[in-house]
């Protein structure tokens, strides 16, 4: 989907082809954020790991922060350029399998307390370069959505929808 060719006949294909390349890649799309959604919240339990062990506080401690630590206090993108999510979650057919998922999937979060100062570093830095990757090909893949919603748009216009 984010190479050039995917989008190289979309002006000669019909509309229902185009509309299916347009479910393809919102599918996609949800799977590429739910994982990044998924290594955020890893970064940020982390963090907060490294942050306890800094204050000298118990486990405990960070189990009860949880909520805040998870909770999402960013601002809001402007709603005229968020693409709200036709999809809840990822389909159950899709399999990530681009290399460092591991870093989402394994019990790192279960082991937290045990893990060296220098193995939570460097799951710190693995989770940091799989949510810029992720990032990466989310706004790539966006590109890609607006320009076979730009498509559809057009075609509307002329009638040929």
């Amino acid at each position: 989907m984010l190479e050039p060719e995917y989008l190289s006949e979309l002006g000669t294909l019909d509309v229902d082809a185009v509309r299916e390349m347009h479910e393809e890649c919102l599918a996609v799309e949800t799977e590429v954020s739910y994982v990044r959604v998924l290594a955020q919240a890893r970064i940020d339990i982390v963090e907060a790991e490294l942050d306890r062990r800094d204050r000298g506080g118990s486990v405990g401690d960070l189990v009860a922060a949880l909520p805040q630590i998870l909770a999402d206090d960013t601002p809001r993108h402007d709603p005229a350029s968020s693409h709200l999510p036709r999809h809840i979650g990822p389909a159950p057919g899709i399999q990530w399998k681009r290399g460092l998922e591991s870093l989402i999937t394994d019990a790192t979060l279960v082991s937290l307390p045990t893990l060296s100062e220098d193995d939570l570093r460097s799951t710190l830095d693995q989770l940091r370069q799989l949510e810029e990757d992720v990032s990466q090909k989310r706004k790539a893949l966006h590109r890609v959505i607006d320009a076979i919603e730009a498509d559809l748009t057009e075609r509307h216009k002329v009638g040929h929808a």
